[in-house]
């Protein structure tokens, strides 16, 4: 069953955010340019009388019953390709796209158009509009008599509707009442014809022009209903679930024992939307360090003569499978995309690629669950284990990247393991997510940089890094491996929690929103995000101005390159130490329990 959300944007395509007036004006011009004004005023009679017959315009349909008419006229070809190329791009209403996108920061947006199977998807999709909402359009003959359809497909416990008919908004509000806000733009012919006004309830809310709609906030809109009051209850959940709407996954970088047994993990999976989970030895250091629920577990494996990394491995285990158990049926609902968990393999084995494949094989193997990642970092020594445990079958989190070319590199390794497995004749469909580390760059250049850019980098960073994740998306080598079986490498963000004291607490959070990306964020991050996060923007797929702020650190002196090279050796480095720190909490806890027993 579909997850009923607080509200859903539901918005009409001509006249609302298309002039399609001005399509059809232009139509008009080129009938009478090449057909002269008699086909002209003849074709335009035969589609009048489709909308008559239909309830929508068949522009193609039209076509058709004008060719049976003209059968050897052979300027038909043109009206075709007129049609069918036309630039409506061109034709969108100022604002028109940024208003989906404020809609989408605030919930689930999609397209509620009547028409044709053929040329209104054509004109949808040729647009930008099909883009902008991910893909989430309805196209019906009478939508207002498809509600229930919509309600199926998209449920919510309220509705926002923008149409530039008043005859639709009126249907629906009869319908649905106080559920559905109603937004009229006075845009288009009907919206200033006396006649296909009158008669009707007014809208909720009437603009003159859809791009007035960038005034408003939420509470504005929403406010405009009378009946409607926004509960607390919806906007506290609305930060955290307008990730999942987006298309983005919220993990927790967090496990503990106490997690699982008080039930808190679940907990934020069925109110923050959660939906995978990572770990390190950092957080496993101080989970087994600052808890005493390990300690029965670690006691039983002393008896049984365990100890060391061997321990820990059992304990990490333990916790990892109880919570991939947990995320188990979103891994299911959604065929592997969603739902992993991720387990770290010892950093000692970075400079030995065969070692590391034997550990991340039997780790996986240990563990018994499909949705485990193992994690590997994505040095120049970890590529090629990384190659090779995927050519394996293991599904692998590649972690320590730190920019645009070492996510190029994690997703080439990543190919090449897949393309093996194609060559060989096996399964292609092996999961992977690609790690890029951002805060630690606002860290690194914390009092070296013009106050102005202070917590920027890590962001400039990810854009151009989503970039260049978008473009290989498409990209005919990644085509290629998808039409075998195979799925893509998602773009994971890590270290989003904020380190700057005087910044936002869901800085990093509001920045990288951005869809068919995993967010990976500190359980303190999650926390705020919940209770007073809001979201405001989508990443822009070209990166935006990525490379203008890019630019102004190196104007600051600022080497990129040198400077992703150093974190990713420095976070090598300290895997190495919180693994020994790690290893040496098991012994002493080891040591204590012992002597006490």
């Amino acid at each position: 069953m579909a997850l009923i959300e607080p509200i859903v944007f539901l918005v009409d395509v001509d006249n609302t955010l298309l002039d399609n007036d001005r399509i059809q004006d232009d139509l008009k011009r080129h009938l009478e340019r090449e057909f002269g004004a008699d086909c002209r005023d003849r074709y335009w009679a035969i589609l009048e009388q489709l909308f008559t017959d239909l309830g929508y315009r068949d522009y193609l349909g039209a076509l058709q019953r004008f060719r049976v008419e003209h059968p050897r006229e052979p300027h038909l070809l043109s009206m075709s390709s007129f049609l069918v190329d036309y630039p409506f791009a061109n034709r969108l209403y100022p604002g028109s796209l940024d208003v989906l996108e404020r809609f989408r920061s605030w919930g689930s947006t999609v397209i509620l158009s009547d028409g044709d199977v053929v040329f209104q998807p054509r004109k949808v999709e040729r647009s930008g509009i099909f883009e902008a909402v991910g893909g989430h359009v309805l196209i019906y003959i009478h939508k207002e008599e498809a509600l229930d359809d919509v309600e199926r497909r998209y449920p919510a416990e309220h509705y926002v509707l923008v149409d530039d008919k008043v005859r639709i908004l009126d249907a629906v509000k009869k319908i649905w009442g106080d559920r559905v806000t109603t937004i009229f733009p006075r845009q288009g012919q009907y919206a200033h014809d006396a006649k296909s006004i009158a008669g009707y309830r007014p809208a909720d809310l009437t603009v003159e022009r859809i791009g007035e709609l960038l005034d408003y906030d939420l509470a504005a809109l929403l406010a405009a209903n009378n009946q409607f009051k926004i509960s607390l209850e919806v906007k506290v959940m609305k930060a955290t679930q307008l990730l999942h709407n987006l298309g983005q996954s919220l993990w927790l970088d967090n496990i503990t024992r106490d997690l699982l047994n008080t039930g808190t993990l679940k907990r934020y999976i069925d109110e923050f939307s959660v939906t995978g989970l990572t770990s390190n030895p950092t957080i496993f250091d101080h989970a087994i360090k600052n808890s005493t629920a390990y300690d029965a577990a670690i006691r039983k494996k002393l008896d049984e003569g365990k100890s060391g990394e061997e321990l820990f491995f059992e304990l990490a285990l333990e916790d990892l499978t109880r919570a991939a158990d947990l995320f188990r049926p979103i891994y299911d609902r959604t065929n592997g995309v969603d739902g992993w968990v991720s387990l770290e393999v010892s950093p000692l084995l970075a400079h030995d690629t065969a070692s590391t494949v034997a550990a991340a094989k039997s780790l996986h193997a240990r563990a018994g669950r499909p949705n485990l990642f193992i994690k590997i970092p994505g040095t120049k020594e970890g590529l090629p284990a990384i190659e090779e445990a995927i050519f394996a079958g293991v599904p692998i989190n590649v972690t320590l990247l730190f920019s645009r070319e070492h996510c190029v590199a994690a997703a080439e390794a990543f190919l090449r393991g897949i393309e093996r497995r194609i060559d060989a004749g096996l399964q292609p469909d092996v999961g992977s997510v690609a790690s890029l580390f951002v805060s630690r760059w606002d860290a690194a250049v914390s009092g070296k940089t013009p106050a102005v850019l202070n917590n920027q980098l890590g962001i400039a960073i990810a854009k151009r890094t989503y970039k260049a994740y978008r473009e290989l998306l498409g990209s005919p080598r990644w085509q290629r491996i998808y039409n075998a079986g195979a799925r893509p490498q998602r773009l994971l963000w890590a270290s989003t929690g904020t380190k700057d004291p005087k910044a936002s607490d869901v800085l990093y959070v509001k920045a990288l929103a951005a869809p068919f990306t995993v967010n990976t964020m500190p359980e303190g991050t999650l926390k705020a995000l919940a209770d007073h996060g809001e979201l405001s923007e989508i990443m822009s797929n070209d990166g935006g101005d990525c490379e203008a702020a890019l630019a102004q650190f190196a104007k600051a002196g600022i080497d990129i390159d040198a400077l992703a090279a150093k974190l990713q050796d420095e976070g090598a480095k300290s895997f190495v130490t919180s693994w020994n720190e790690l290893m040496g909490v098991i012994a002493s806890k080891s040591a204590k329990l012992a002597k006490a027993s």
